[in-house]
């Protein structure tokens, strides 16, 4: 995608895959994983939060989310390694 527009055919296949895979009801529901490469395997964990206002909202994001981890994005632990000495 090029600024946030789709461009071409592969631009709208690779979006609608991701909003067909990501973009689900379980997606809002209670305790879903978010970080689905994480799964099992003992990283932080990220989970939908419960219903509620703003505030509440605002606050877990603010007490609760986990630092980014390259295991949330499906990549092995030692790829933040690289990352940070670069």
């Amino acid at each position: 995608m090029y600024g946030g527009h789709i461009v071409d055919d592969r631009d709208r296949n690779l979006c609608m895959t991701y909003l067909t895979a990501l973009m689900d009801n379980p997606l809002l529901n209670d305790d879903t994983e978010l970080f689905f490469f994480a799964d099992g395997k003992g990283a932080a964990s990220f989970k939908t939060p419960a219903a509620a206002n703003y505030e509440r909202y605002i606050e877990h994001i603010e007490t609760t989310m986990p630092a980014e981890t390259p295991i949330a994005f499906g990549l092995h632990p030692n790829a933040e390694i690289g990352f940070r000495t670069a």
